[in-house]
């Protein structure tokens, strides 16, 4: 049963989920919430896993209970952030 579920995405959200595809497709494995935070400019971890929560819900990522780095696109979170993303550079919010 192929039911797609289109519900829209907040700026964060959208983000976080271009930033998962792209960072699993150059390293293979998926971010912790540290990293995505760190990357992405957040100022606490909290806004992270409230982000992720709602992906979740939304039906563009599962995260397996207590796993560091447990987060998995779903099919629906493959096709859209295919669709929109772009180029990200990690790394690029680090400061020298």
């Amino acid at each position: 049963m192929s039911q797609e579920i289109k519900l829209p995405l907040t700026e964060g959200q959208e983000k976080t989920l271009r930033f998962l595809s792209g960072y699993m497709a150059e390293k293979s494995f998926p971010p912790t919430i540290t990293e995505i935070q760190k990357a992405l400019g957040f100022k606490n971890p909290g806004y992270v896993h409230k982000i992720l929560s709602y992906l979740e819900k939304k039906g563009y990522i599962v995260r397996k209970k207590g796993e560091h780095r447990g987060v998995r696109l779903t099919e629906l979170g493959e096709r859209v952030s295919h669709a929109r993303r772009q180029p990200y550079l990690f790394g690029s919010n680090e400061k020298s």
